[in-house]
């Protein structure tokens, strides 16, 4: 009985080691808390996904800016995943969150539908359970959803704001693309819209300052 104890004991510490923490096994649904909670830091970073999994880094933050943050799973494409801080000198207070195109994580809707990179506008609409509004395609702020139009997505994240970044298909209707570009906001139920059926490209959990 005592050998079984050992031999148990120590399968156990090898599984351990093996799997590492918990949340770096998969990719898994973001959230603000736990490690992304308001004011958590590098070292619930650490504790959470490991320290070999969570790389400083100057994290392009838009036009051309880059802001003190972190990458968790660097080397890992499916499990990348990139903030910065509000603070970033003591780094802590996570700033915004960053899902961009080839990660896997996702973010759970109200009903919890998996909105991820590569979700349909439409898909993103049905969660809102209402139209929203997108800025137009082909500018700085290309095909981002704006303003959620009090719909269920504008206040889903504990805190958090929720911004998702819509781009088009290579064969997307070009004459319905020209009238959905510039600096102009239009509905996500738009008739062109659906012509061009534009997909999530990146996806941002931010906190107010």
């Amino acid at each position: 009985m005592k050998r079984l104890s050992l031999l148990w004991r120590l399968a156990t510490i090898t599984l351990v080691a093996f799997v590492g923490p918990a949340w770096a096994q998969t990719p898994d649904l973001l959230a603000c808390s736990g490690p992304f909670a308001r004011e958590a830091d590098e070292a619930s970073l650490i504790k959470a996904f490991g320290a070999g999994n969570v790389q400083r880094a100057r994290i392009e933050i838009g036009e051309g800016e880059k802001a003190a943050g972190a990458i968790l799973f660097p080397k890992d494409r499916k499990r990348r995943l990139e903030l910065s801080w509000r603070d970033g000198k003591k780094r802590r207070g996570p700033g915004t969150i960053y899902v961009r195109e080839g990660s896997a994580w996702a973010v759970a809707g109200p009903a919890g539908e998996r909105l991820a990179i590569g979700s349909a506008l439409t898909a993103v609409e049905a969660a809102n359970g209402k139209p929203f509004s997108i800025l137009g395609f082909n500018w700085d702020y290309s095909g981002t959803a704006a303003d959620w139009q009090g719909g269920k997505l504008e206040k889903a994240f504990g805190g958090c704001r929720l911004t998702i970044r819509f781009g088009y298909p290579e064969a997307a209707d070009a004459k319905a693309l020209d009238r959905l570009s510039g600096d102009k906001e239009f509905s996500s139920a738009d008739p062109d819209m659906r012509l061009v059926k534009p997909t999530a490209y990146e996806i941002l959990l931010s906190w107010p300052d």
